[in-house]
């Protein structure tokens, strides 16, 4: 039996329906472009900690976002540290086609460098939610001590003929 990774099934909405968002978290959770190249410009030192990166069988929902015939998808789980400090989870979920075509063995290169780099990757829109980090979110939570708060989440797919990713990212409390 394999550990599947903790779930992000929540309530995604259009980014313009997300209503009452702090201004600090605004600009990074509305941001279109890469959040890899938008963390860069805050800090002093940026870097990538991957914490697992497996591959899983495709759950309903993956086959319903990526529209084919999915039989699994490498789940690849990272920390985006700003200066030492957690900033980012984030999920990404690759077909076994955009591996073939470049998006593998990235170790700790950032994986929207790889997709903001190449312009024949097509970006959805922006779906984004909220959600208590003590409840759905509390695997993670209980790593890094943090109590019961409002956490704000976004999410993409990015398409290249047949290969497809979705990035989902978790913007952590901090600071």
């Amino acid at each position: 039996m394999f550990e599947y990774p903790f779930s992000i099934d929540y309530f995604w909405q259009s980014a313009a329906e997300l209503q009452c968002v702090p201004p600090s978290i605004a600009n990074l959770l509305f941001d279109q472009g890469s959040l890899t190249s938008l963390l860069k410009q805050q800090c002093q030192q940026f870097r990538v900690k991957v914490l697992s990166e497996k591959w899983v069988p495709a759950t309903k929902s993956h086959i319903a976002i990526f529209n084919g015939d999915v039989q699994k998808v490498l789940c690849r789980e990272v920390l985006l540290y700003c200066d030492d400090m957690p900033k980012v989870y984030a999920q990404s979920w690759i077909t076994q086609a955009a591996y073939q075509v470049g998006v593998s063995g990235l170790g700790e290169t950032p994986l929207g460098e790889v997709l903001f780099c190449d312009d024949s990757w097509l970006r959805s829109q922006l779906d984004v939610c909220t959600f208590q980090s003590g409840s759905t979110f509390s695997t993670l939570s209980r790593v890094h001590n943090e109590a019961a708060e409002q956490l704000y989440a976004r999410r993409r797919v990015f398409t290249k003929s047949d290969a497809q990713v979705m990035v989902c990212e978790i913007f952590l409390p901090g600071e």
